[in-house]
């Protein structure tokens, strides 16, 4: 985690601007003692000192550090940005990434690792009924550019939510938006004669993978200036359910074609 309680003065500090004189310090969360992790090639951070004694305590990349610090702190920097906070606790929730922006109260989830759909459903509820547009974010990878690419369940839970859109976090407020286009690979044609001397044929056809998706890439966007709220129904389809929620979402989705509901 990048952000705890100090004991000296109760006030909420970062990792990144703190010393270890200054401790203790206390999850804020929980409220167990917490230590100042530092170092040259790591993000600093506070780690619990018993692990086992808050549901926030998983074990956290650096990928996932780096990404949220950079964020919030470019988000200190933008105009028309107030409010910026590291895991800020809500009720259930503590978003990464909070901030209103233009007004608008904002949650950014960072996820690295995979998350069940139902887990990424429940959190979405709570934010709608806190009133809180929330953005689901994801790091890029060179994998996006490849012809074919395999979305993990939860990308496609993603990719339905926001109407056939995932982004990706680049740098700073730098996100690129991806499309997932079916993936079809051509069945070759063959030709051979069978026992009895008959031609025999097969092949010839594109078939769609179930396990691929062709990746499209979009726009690049800035989390600050090109982003704002919308209010999504409920729906359900394909095996995936999202539930009535408002979302963080590129203002360039203006309409929503059917094929985005087919993928």
């Amino acid at each position: 985690m990048l952000s705890a309680r100090r004991k000296s003065d109760g006030q909420t500090v970062t990792a990144y601007s703190e010393s270890k004189a200054n401790a203790p310090f206390y999850c804020l969360i929980c409220g167990d003692e917490v230590a100042l992790r530092t170092g040259r090639n790591r993000v600093n951070h506070f780690a619990h000192v018993n692990p086992l004694a808050c549901r926030y305590a998983e074990n956290e990349s650096e990928a996932h550090r780096r990404c949220k610090m950079e964020i919030y702190e470019a988000f200190l920097r933008q105009p028309g940005v107030s409010k910026a906070a590291l895991e800020r606790p809500l009720d259930n929730v503590r978003p990464d990434v909070s901030a209103h922006i233009n007004g608008v109260s904002v949650a950014i989830e960072v996820q690295i690792s995979s998350l069940t759909p139902e887990t990424i459903q429940r959190r979405t509820l709570e934010y709608a009924r806190d009133g809180i547009y929330v953005l689901w974010l994801l790091q890029w990878t060179p994998k996006l550019d490849a012809r074919r690419y395999t979305p993990r369940l939860w990308e496609k839970w993603v990719h339905a939510a926001y109407f056939g859109r995932v982004y990706y976090w680049l740098k700073g407020l730098e996100v690129v938006s991806y499309h997932f286009d079916p993936n079809h690979r051509t069945i070759p044609k063959k030709t051979w004669y069978s026992g009895d001397g008959k031609k025999m044929t097969a092949g010839g056809y594109s078939q769609r993978s179930k396990r691929y998706r062709t990746p499209v890439r979009g726009k690049t966007f800035n989390l600050a200036t090109d982003f704002g709220p919308r209010n999504r129904d409920w729906w359900e389809g394909k095996g995936i359910t999202v539930p009535a929620a408002k979302l963080y979402i590129d203002r360039y989705r203006e309409s929503v074609a059917a094929e985005f509901y087919e993928n």
